[in-house]
């Protein structure tokens, strides 16, 4: 017989993981952009076929997969695997090939094929990042940040919390 307190103690254990898991990330806390936005301002800043878009902070995966529903070849970078995971199987479920995402931290990336970034991290990150963009982008790339902004960037357009920055 299996010690009851054997099977608690593994199930707390696999609870934290994924609390831990789910939550993991201090550059930004999982608050997901509302839908009915998403894609006019992904129109508006540029994705379409064959453009290559990357979501830093992916959460869920719902603007990764906008972004692949317009034809974009689209990525997604995500700390938390259980988010990860959540994200790929609903690119599955929608046979989206042509969206991917990838655990790991977007400090240790570089983004140079990148035609559009969208970035909805704390002020923190912004500007850790802002620097990290200028450099690795190539000209003509666009970034769109949502309620935290680059402090010495010019952005071209604005709408709401969202605002366009073109490399």
């Amino acid at each position: 017989m299996v010690d009851p307190m054997l099977i608690i103690s593994l199930i707390v254990l696999i609870m934290s993981f994924l609390g831990l898991s789910w939550f993991a990330g201090s550059d930004a806390p999982y608050i997901p952009t509302q839908v009915r936005k998403i894609k006019s301002l992904l129109t508006l800043a540029g994705v379409k076929k064959n453009k290559v878009f990357y979501e830093l902070g992916s959460g869920d995966g719902r603007v990764v997969i906008e972004a692949a529903k317009l034809k974009a070849i689209s990525f997604g970078i995500e700390q938390s695997w259980l988010r990860v995971w959540l994200s790929r199987a609903k690119a599955s479920s929608l046979n989206l090939k042509n969206a991917q995402f990838f655990h790991g931290n977007i400090f240790d990336r570089n983004f140079y094929p990148a035609d559009i970034v969208y970035i909805y991290l704390l002020q923190k990150a912004v500007d850790r990042l802002e620097k990290k963009l200028k450099k690795e982008l190539k000209k003509g790339a666009v970034v769109i940040t949502q309620t935290y902004h680059f402090k010495s960037w010019k952005p071209y357009k604005k709408i709401n919390q969202f605002w366009m920055y073109r490399v």
